[in-house]
């Protein structure tokens, strides 16, 4: 393992510390009153009170323009709600242009309006029958809809468009897990793998399905690989360390777990794992865990899909058992 352990525990600690930062509020629920005073007499001398200063008027905010260029910049910025409010003016305004309507569903489906994104997408397929992006996204968003055989019509038109989309069998993957068609969902993630062997999240995925068949063993070196390719990844170092756990490497994967954390302190799976592991001894007979090598291992069995996906048809690649 190449961890720095003692920064690591470093940079658990101080993400503890500041989560509840995070959390405490700064309000208050008190009422704010003026005291009134007794009425005065007319023998009495009053200090004349000056009358409040005049409200001011807020500045009315001038209204973005719609243009592409401000609603690309919006998405951009993450300001999703705005995005897609200037996406909308944007394409009423030029309704013709396929571009605009990709962009409002990126807006939206960022936004959790999943009918909006939706509506979107199949606007933009009316337009560009061949605009894959649109059917990659449409695709993700039916998925996230629950709607998994949807998803795969999609994704089938998209691999019309282009064969050769790692993108598109990832999704077909998860597709396919979603619908606990394992075999299918494996064949599909090697598939994605093979043509491109840095998608990295079809390497994470591929492991994910593996670890919760309990073939950790697999598992193990793809994650090497993963974390290899993605090291900004907190999901990738959480499930490494889940097969390293299992295989009973201990001290690996309490590092593994607190690496995850030091790049998200809010993961909670990750901190719960780290604090069930750390401290357990290993067994004595352990042997050392080198990624390096397992991530050169997995590299090496990708070329082994790869020589059997170029001569094999697509349907029999997604029907096929586990390598």
């Amino acid at each position: 393992m190449s961890f720095n352990r003692k920064h690591n525990r470093q940079l658990i600690t101080a993400a503890l510390i500041a989560a509840p930062l995070l959390v405490a509020g700064c309000g208050t629920d008190d009422d704010t009153f003026v005291q009134k005073s007794s009425p005065a007499t007319t023998a009495q001398k009053t200090t004349p009170v000056a009358e409040p200063a005049p409200a001011e008027t807020p500045t009315p905010q001038p209204v973005v323009e719609a243009t592409y260029e401000n609603a690309e910049q919006a998405f951009l910025d993450a300001r999703y709600p705005e995005a897609t409010d200037l996406f909308t003016r944007y394409t009423d305004r030029t309704p013709n242009n396929p571009w605009g309507y990709y962009m409002l569903g990126l807006s939206a489906w960022k936004d959790g309006r999943l009918d909006v994104a939706e509506g979107a997408f199949q606007h933009s397929l009316e337009l560009d029958p061949n605009h894959i992006k649109s059917c990659i996204n449409l695709a993700r968003v039916l998925l996230d809809s629950g709607r998994d055989a949807e998803a795969l019509t999609i994704l089938d038109r998209a691999l019309a468009i282009d064969a050769t989309s790692s993108a598109v069998y990832r999704l077909k993957g998860r597709a396919y897990h979603d619908m606990n068609q394992i075999d299918d969902a494996i064949a599909a993630y090697q598939r994605a793998i093979a043509l491109d062997p840095t998608d990295a999240w079809s390497i994470n995925n591929l492991a994910y399905v593996w670890i919760e068949q309990g073939r950790f063993e697999e598992a193990l070196p793809a994650l090497a690989r993963a974390v290899e390719l993605r090291k900004d990844v907190p999901v990738f170092y959480n499930n490494l360390g889940m097969a390293l756990e299992h295989g009973g490497h201990f001290v690996d994967a309490a590092e593994a777990y607190a690496f995850a954390v030091s790049l998200d302190g809010t993961n909670a799976k990750a901190v719960t794992n780290h604090d069930r592991v750390s401290g357990v001894r290993e067994d004595e007979y352990t042997l050392a865990v080198d990624l390096t090598a397992l991530a050169r291992t997995f590299e090496a069995t990708i070329e082994t899909w790869t020589v059997a996906t170029s001569t094999a048809p697509t349907d029999s690649l997604l029907s096929a058992e586990p390598q």
